[in-house]
C-alpha cells in the first residue's frame, strides 16, 4: 500500500470526493495562520504531501499526506508518514491541531 495514495490510482483518489492536492494546501493555509509552524506543499512523481516545520526548534518536521481511508468508506483523511490517521479533510482546523500539539517540543503545563 503506497502512504501517498493509499494504493490507489491518481484517477481514483481524484475522485468526487475531492482532490487530496487541494485538502492538502488548505491544511498548510491553517498551518501558517496560527505563524506556530512553518507547512508548505511538495510533490514529487511519487505524489503529494505537506512538510510541517516547527520554526522553534528547526528539527521538529514531519510530512502529512492525504489518502482513502479503507476503513471508512474510502473517506479522505490526513496521514502521518508513519501512517497513522490524523483525521478527516472536512476537520481541516482539528488535524491542525493536533499536528501543532504533536510538534510543539514545550511541556504541557497541568495542575
Amino acid at each position: 500500500m503506497s502512504l501517498v495514495t493509499g494504493g490507489r490510482s491518481g484517477e481514483e483518489v481524484d475522485g468526487p470526493e475531492g482532490k487530496p492536492d487541494e485538502f492538502l494546501e488548505q491544511l498548510a493555509t491553517e498551518l501558517n495562520s496560527a505563524q506556530l509552524l512553518r507547512a508548505r506543499m511538495e510533490r514529487t512523481a511519487g505524489g503529494a504531501w505537506v512538510r510541517v516545520v516547527n520554526p522553534k526548534t528547526g528539527w521538529f518536521s514531519e510530512r502529512v499526506m492525504c489518502y482513502p481511508d479503507p476503513l471508512a468508506d474510502d473517506t479522505l483523511c490526513f496521514w502521518w508518514e508513519w501512517g497513522s490517521k490524523i483525521g478527516r479533510v472536512d476537520d481541516v482546523r482539528g488535524c491542525a491541531a493536533v499536528i501543532a500539539r504533536v510538534l510543539d517540543p514545550g511541556p504541557e503545563v497541568g495542575p
